[in-house]
């Protein structure tokens, strides 16, 4: 309410009578009841700050908690935010110096971009505040946003033959002779050239397709590819916490496929299920809060601290979380990643994949790293030509609004290298340098589009700034009414002091001429 309807209200409560008496009386009623409302407004808007914040953090739980039927459960339910992944692919211009030792030179050609539609099914609401449930990832090829087709052909590692020989190196004679022809089978050997869409969701190895058919029991698939089974499938059966009995663990992963532990790390540590699967997180954070999230892709949870604020397109203020440098760090520096030296550990910037990457039994030499082993050793980039790491291209990260919790933008960044060797017994490898050499870099990010944005804009956001304005206007009006008064009471207090002086010197001057007139009779 404006100043002046106050005011003029004020006076209304005032009637003012003719005399000298009533209206300095009626002044000074005037002065109290300013005080009076400046100070009423003053003590409204500084109350509503707790009242309105207390109400505030009830309806937003209300509102992210994973109950049927309010705004959160459906978005978390049939994510409606686009997801996109896209593949940068490094192709090995030359292979045959490789084979003799020589630096790999790698070439990035990308993105090669996939739309991702996540919905959840099979959910069960349990009676401890959990909730179980299977999500189907399905993944769509869009040229438009693409540099090439999926026909679009790279020279890289054969995953197939370097699963084979580093597995069954040391098993018997008559098994090396068995691989060694079964990896030169039809130029399958160390190198091989293949199709994006081969590389990423399978094709039928020539190697596995005999060798299956020679022993099915060891070799129970022909199909290789580093993201078989990740396409219009599940990625395992989550349960996680609803917020309802507990807010602060809304979203926080409760079991995965049954368990609060994985099985492939040497530490209970390393094999610990933390956080929650990055795209629901409690609400009302703290910048001291860490926060984790769970990846079933690379088999381990991430460490997330916060970086600092930004801005949306949408005008939002996020919070940006981003892996710390100990999240990448040897074990001699960081000895929490000793659980993941399997079966030896690896520098900085390196993540030994093996253990949870199969192809028939057999583990695949993998190793994760950001891409162009940013933040990884000087000497993982120098062994490779054409690595540039650039920290805005290739960090990871979380942007998430610290009211509700909610992940508006993120981007998570992945590298699969593939370890090449000289090993004993196979002729193609006796000349080859050690080296992780690149495959493929990920960009699998999302964010916010116009249509939710202005959903959350309309039914969230907007009323709490309506709200805090409001607290800003009274707690500004009332104390522009309560100084104006004082200074009105002063500057009236003042003028009435002057008025007495005058007066009084008036008074005295004419007692003198009174005086002098009376002496002069």
């Amino acid at each position: 309410m404006p100043i002046t309807i106050l005011l003029s209200k004020c006076e209304a409560l005032v009637v003012c009578l003719p005399s000298s008496a009533e209206m300095e009386w009626c002044t000074v009623r005037k002065q109290y009841c300013g005080l009076g409302l400046g100070l009423l407004m003053l003590a409204v808007g500084v109350a509503l700050i707790p009242i309105v914040d207390y109400i505030i953090k009830r309806e937003v739980e209300k509102t992210v908690i994973l109950k049927e039927g309010n705004l959160m459960y459906n978005t978390w339910r049939d994510l409606p935010i686009p997801i996109y992944m896209q593949f940068y692919m490094f192709d090995c211009l030359n292979p045959e110096e490789v084979l003799n030792g020589a630096k790999p030179y790698v070439v990035e050609k990308g993105p090669y971009t996939y739309i991702e539609k996540r919905i959840k099914y099979d959910i069960i609401h349990n009676s401890n505040g959990t909730v179980t449930y299977k999500q189907n990832r399905t993944f769509h090829f869009v040229e438009k946003l693409s540099v090439g087709s999926e026909s679009d052909r790279f020279t890289t590692t054969n995953p197939v033959y370097w699963s084979l020989v580093s597995a069954l190196r040391y098993e018997n004679k008559d098994i090396n002779w068995l691989i060694n022809l079964l990896t030169t089978f039809k130029q399958e050997y160390v190198f091989m050239n293949r199709t994006v869409k081969e590389i990423l969701w399978g094709y039928q190895d020539p190697a596995l397709h005999f060798a299956k058919a020679y022993d099915p029991e060891w070799f129970y698939t022909d199909i290789a590819g580093y993201f078989i089974n990740k396409n219009a499938t599940n990625d395992g059966v989550y349960t996680i916490f609803t917020g309802e009995t507990d807010i602060t663990k809304l979203g926080h992963i409760d079991q995965y496929n049954g368990s609060r532990y994985l099985n492939f790390w040497t530490t209970k540590w390393a094999n610990m299920i933390n956080g929650t699967d990055a795209t629901v997180n409690p609400p009302f954070a703290k910048k001291s809060r860490v926060s984790y999230a769970f990846a079933s892709d690379v088999c381990r949870s991430i460490k997330g601290v916060f970086a600092e604020e930004v801005m949306d397109s949408h005008g939002f203020t996020l919070w940006r979380y981003t892996s710390p440098d100990s999240y990448v760090a040897n074990a001699t520096v960081n000895p929490d990643n000793i659980g993941f030296c399997t079966p030896n550990c690896l520098d900085k910037g390196l993540f030994n994949m093996s253990t949870c990457q199969i192809i028939d039994f057999f583990h695949i030499p993998a190793a994760i790293s950001l891409p162009h082993f940013y933040l990884g050793a000087e000497r993982y980039q120098k062994a490779v030509i054409g690595m540039r790491p650039n920290k805005e291209e290739h960090q990871t990260i979380i942007d998430a609004e610290p009211t509700i919790g909610w992940v508006l933008r993120a981007a998570k960044r992945l590298q699969i290298n593939l370890y090449i060797q000289p090993i004993k017994g196979f002729e193609l490898t006796t000349k080859i340098t050690p080296v992780f050499l690149p495959v493929l870099w990920l960009n699998e990010s999302a964010v916010i589009d116009e249509k939710n944005a202005q959903m959350l804009q309309n039914m969230l956001f907007t009323p709490l700034k309506v709200v805090h304005v409001v607290e800003i206007v009274l707690i500004a009006a009332g104390s522009v009414l309560l100084v104006a008064t004082i200074a009105y009471i002063i500057y009236a207090w003042q003028r009435r002091k002057t008025e007495i002086m005058k007066e009084a010197e008036t008074s005295s001057v004419n007692d003198t001429n009174q005086l002098l007139s009376n002496g002069t009779s």
